[in-house]
């Protein structure tokens, strides 16, 4: 009888981890696994594989007491050999509740999305508060190796590194054939946050010899930067060049259409744009933040990797690109390495721990 495995997600929408969590259903529904998944917000766009229970449906109908007596119903109906907890978790009392209350018979798989600890746990100058509200039987998945370090020297915690992977094998088929020339724009994709520092990239474009070469910049993605952008790109010479085209649900053409793809954050946790990206033969610009990028970029081989919020590096960095030499070596290696991501790979590594979780 094969195992049944329940992903538990903010939502099935426009977040890195919520993808990460919807292609794992896929993957692991073709392994023969029973999967479930439950989303505790009424956000439905990705592609997923088995049952869905929509909390953020029920909370809606019912409202928040009933429908918390609904969802602790659910998980005591359903017996799960596991529950991988892809959500965020920086809500003390809520987390303490679900860990004696929803969740304390099960096995959970913790996973940590963010280098930022904060995003998964409270009182993180307190680590034995902050290692209280999860299950006795439980394991923690780091996305990265310096999320892994991170949490053993913050927290005292042993995690395991499984990477993301690049989930859709029909990817390329998905980045069918557009109008725009290729390698006339670089595109960043992301939500619009201070955190993604768009502004800094818009700058940065700007002051490089990319617009004097008719080179655009499209921007993809909603969120509530997007004003403040659109108003700093409206000030600028070259306004007609540069883009913010919103959310789009299938980026992939633009993706591999695209001279490069920057990433200009502060902070992530384990980028899945830039897998996307070198899976599509598109070459990658990115400061060195934490985390993520130094463990997939090869720096001046299948891209270029700046020291971290040097912004006069990124002005240098994209000027390169108008090295047709350099340029046309980066393109040429930007499948080096992406064995490590394939889904068997590490589909693998999570069976293993399904298969080894007592």
């Amino acid at each position: 009888m094969s195992k049944k495995i329940c992903l538990l997600v903010t939502s099935l929408s426009s977040g890195g981890a919520e993808k990460v969590a919807a292609n794992m259903s896929v993957s692991l529904h073709k392994r023969g696994y029973d999967i479930t998944i439950v989303s505790m917000q009424n956000n439905i766009t990705y592609n997923y594989s088995g049952f869905l229970y929509n909390f953020g449906l029920v909370k809606e109908q019912y409202g928040k007491f009933k429908a918390f007596l609904k969802f602790i119903k659910f998980f005591r109906s359903n017996e799960f050999d596991v529950i991988i907890d892809h959500r965020l978790r920086n809500k003390y009392i809520k987390e303490l509740v679900f860990s004696k209350l929803v969740f304390n018979k099960f096995r959970v798989i913790y996973c940590v999305h963010n280098y930022h600890l904060h995003y998964y746990f409270s009182f993180l100058n307190t680590p034995w508060l902050a290692r209280l509200p999860h299950v006795k039987k439980h394991r923690f998945v780091a996305v990265c190796n310096a999320v892994k370090d991170h949490l053993k020297e913050s927290l005292k915690l042993d995690s395991k590194t499984i990477y993301n992977f690049i989930g859709d094998s029909q990817l390329p088929k998905k980045a069918h054939s557009l109008k725009e020339p290729s390698e006339h724009f670089i595109i960043a994709v992301g939500r619009l946050t201070r955190v993604k520092q768009f502004d800094v990239l818009i700058k940065s474009y700007l002051q490089s010899n990319l617009p004097e070469n008719n080179i655009g910049l499209l921007i993809l993605g909603d969120g509530p930067e997007k004003e403040n952008l659109q108003n700093l790109a409206d000030s600028s010479t070259y306004k007609s060049l540069i883009q913010l085209k919103g959310f789009i649900e299938n980026p992939y053409s633009l993706m591999q259409k695209a001279k490069a793809l920057v990433l200009s954050s502060r902070f992530e946790g384990f980028p899945m744009v830039l897998l996307e990206a070198l899976s599509l033969h598109t070459p990658i610009i990115a400061f060195d933040c934490k985390s993520g990028p130094n463990e997939i970029i090869k720096h001046n081989i299948n891209g270029v990797l700046i020291e971290n919020q040097n912004k006069k590096e990124l002005v240098l960095a994209l000027n390169m690109l108008l090295d047709e030499v350099f340029y046309k070596k980066v393109k040429t290696n930007t499948s080096l390495g992406l064995e490590i991501f394939s889904e068997q790979t590490v589909i693998q590594e999570w069976v293993n721990i399904f298969e080894s979780f007592e």
